[in-house]
């Protein structure tokens, strides 16, 4: 795993001679080829360091490859970043005379460093050495250990100090645009709680640690004025840090000798600087949740141990305990809302599987329960199947995810073309979309709704942008719609006659050469005119034989007056030779289909139907039958 290290040193200059000393770190984890934006927006940044004014809103891209870091200085970004920051990224250049250098855009490897502001950037892989905590030299002569439930049953000496705190917790909790910033901003609170604290910071084992190995990785810290600790860094101790969170995982106190005596040649110090005549101490609460994180608090009280008598030793260790309890508090706080956090984004990604139409329901468990039981709907079905995708799919077997990205976004256009028009997008079958309306509640005009989809999914995908061919088959009737299937794969689906119907007719699309076939009930349904502007027309094909349905079935092509199939006054001579057709007066039909619709797609089915019976009605006939498809080739 590789992370970036962000510390900000904060220090007054000339500018600013009274910007307040303070810093602050964070750890950002890398993911290789997915793109990061660093700046110091945290609303839309991946990465945000808010504390340094020096670094713009949108201030770099970086880009980790497994093995180096690029980070590139943006130019503008319209409309949010107009402007590009004028000053640069820093570098380390050790064959320069002044070893730092500006630049527009730089490389790194682990253990590399770049500099923005007062920000340095530092570049971590899990081969890096861990540092090692100046107190992890020496004797720890106090060490207590109390679980949650202990720290309850301990009562608050001063409650004012801890409420003044908690009232800011709300607010806090507002203002975390994520994880990494809830953390920022709790530490915040925990800094005005314990008075007494140097330092603060989440500490976490990495998951992906070793046995035997100790890492411990500083996720975020707030440290009080840096120069007051005559040090750049604060690094917690590890060995107190698995003791709470591997070994005894509650929460736990330690105070460390810095006396000789104790610790003969040792010098302590809380950042790897000495403190004569300190007691540093520390606390490191555990994450109850299992995610090897903890809240560390480290600080210092002056003497030394040894000689400080009992009464003053047990004050220390009353006023810490105090601080233990409190810390637990904020712990408790920080894996409730991580929690809260975690089930909305949850919430967020089930919302993308369930149908728009449900999303306002979710939040009232029992009446989603009741909606989506199976019920009689009358519903609009519309069925959209991209054509030769089979063969599509064989011939970029070797580069799937490529071919795949060509049919999603036909996918995309049709899905997102019946949500438009106030429908619910069943699912995808393979190639297919399948939406239909009328469904948690009636719509009105659902069915001319339906029919407007159908005929822009058409003109969409089959235009220039796509140059795809697709077939739909639309109907109407009642159907059974609600959470349907078995055990733990029901989804939200139909069942029904009028749904097979759907599959049926457009897959006689591809025979009639047409676009969109709809069910007589569709055709009686959809009005000349309709209220949005979209004039949809119908015209005959006949009766034809669809699988599993014993009575013969009436289809209509189903196009817009925008781009009709024939022309207005060819429409009604169309339907009339349809009727003849259907009646079996072929020897009239055909001239005039030869005559008057030479090149229509659907003529020729009609046309190649009768030349297989020499232009006789075949015995029986009851003017249903099956569309032959165009001749191969």
């Amino acid at each position: 795993m590789a992370e970036l290290e962000a510390i900000t040193d904060i220090r007054p200059t000339k500018e600013k001679p009274q910007a307040v000393p303070a810093q602050y770190g964070r750890r950002f984890q890398l993911i290789a080829d997915k793109p990061a934006r660093l700046g110091r927006d945290e609303t839309k940044m991946d990465w945000a360091v808010p504390e340094d004014d020096q670094i713009s809103r949108f201030y770099a891209n970086l880009a980790w490859d497994g093995t180096r870091l690029t980070v590139e200085r943006r130019g503008p970004v319209l409309p949010d970043y107009p402007e590009a920051p004028a000053n640069k990224i820093v570098v380390r250049d050790p064959s320069a005379k002044e070893k730092f250098m500006e630049v527009v855009k730089a490389t790194l490897g682990p253990g590399e460093s770049f500099w923005i502001g007062q920000t340095q950037f530092t570049l971590r892989v899990d081969d890096d050495a861990c540092q090692d905590a100046a107190v992890d030299a020496t004797v720890a002569p106090v060490k207590e250990e109390r679980t949650r439930a202990q720290l309850e049953e301990i009562p608050f000496t001063d409650p004012a100090i801890v409420l003044k705190a908690m009232e800011q917790v709300p607010n806090t909790i507002k203002a975390a645009a994520n994880d990494q910033g809830l953390f920022r901003q709790m530490l915040k609170v925990v800094m005005q709680a314990l008075g007494r604290a140097d330092a603060v910071g989440i500490v976490r084992i990495p998951p992906d640690c070793p046995p035997g190995e100790r890492r411990l990785a500083l996720v975020e810290s707030n440290v009080r004025p840096a120069m007051l600790l005559g040090s750049r860094s604060f690094t917690p101790s590890r060995r107190l840090a698995y003791r709470a969170i591997l070994e005894r995982r509650r929460s736990c106190l330690h105070c460390w000798s810095t006396d000789g005596t104790d610790n003969e040649g040792s010098e302590m110090t809380l950042a790897a600087a000495p403190l004569n005549n300190s007691i540093p101490w520390a606390i490191c609460t555990p994450f109850q949740d299992g995610s090897k994180f903890a809240l560390y608090v480290a600080g210092h009280v002056p003497g030394s141990w040894s000689s400080l008598t009992k009464p003053a030793q047990d004050k220390i260790l009353a006023d810490l305990t105090q601080y233990q309890k409190i810390a637990e508090l904020i712990v408790g706080l920080i894996e409730t809302t991580l929690r809260m956090n975690r089930l909305s984004r949850q919430n967020n990604l089930i919302r993308q599987a369930w149908h728009r139409e449900l999303w306002q329901f979710m939040d009232d468990p029992v009446k989603l329960d009741a909606i989506l039981q199976p019920q009689e709907k009358e519903v609009t079905i519309l069925f959209c199947d991209l054509r030769n995708y089979s063969l599509y799919a064989s011939e970029h077997k070797s580069e799937l995810l490529t071919a795949w990205k060509s049919i999603a976004s036909a996918l995309e256009i049709m899905a997102a073309t019946i949500t438009d028009k106030g429908g619910v997008v069943g699912g995808f079958r393979g190639d297919a979309v399948l939406g239909f309306w009328g469904w948690p509640e009636s719509r009105e005009r659902q069915v001319e709704r339906a029919g407007q989809a159908a005929v822009r999914i058409r003109d969409r995908i089959g235009g220039r942008s796509m140059g795809k061919q697709c077939g739909l088959g639309l109907t109407h009737g009642k159907a059974l719609a609600g959470r349907l299937g078995a055990h733990d794969l029901a989804v939200v689906d139909l069942y029904g006659p009028v749904v097979n119907l759907a599959f049926r007719l457009e897959a006689m699309t591809k025979a009639f050469g047409v676009g969109v076939i709809v069910s007589e009930d569709v055709a009686s349904r959809i009005s000349e005119t309709d209220p949005d502007g979209e004039k949809l027309r119908t015209r005959k094909l006949g009766n034809v034989k669809a699988k599993g349905f014993p009575e013969p079935v009436p289809a209509y092509e189903l196009y817009s007056i925008d781009n009709p199939t024939v022309s207005e006054w060819q429409r009604h001579e169309w339907n009339a030779l349809v009727d003849q057709f259907t009646k079996g007066e072929w020897t009239e039909v055909y001239d005039a289909l030869s005559a008057q619709f030479p090149d229509d797609s659907a003529a020729q089915c009609l046309m190649r139907f009768m030349n297989a019976t020499d232009l006789s009605p075949p015995q029986g006939w009851n003017g249903a039958f099956i569309p032959p498809g165009p001749p191969e080739g």
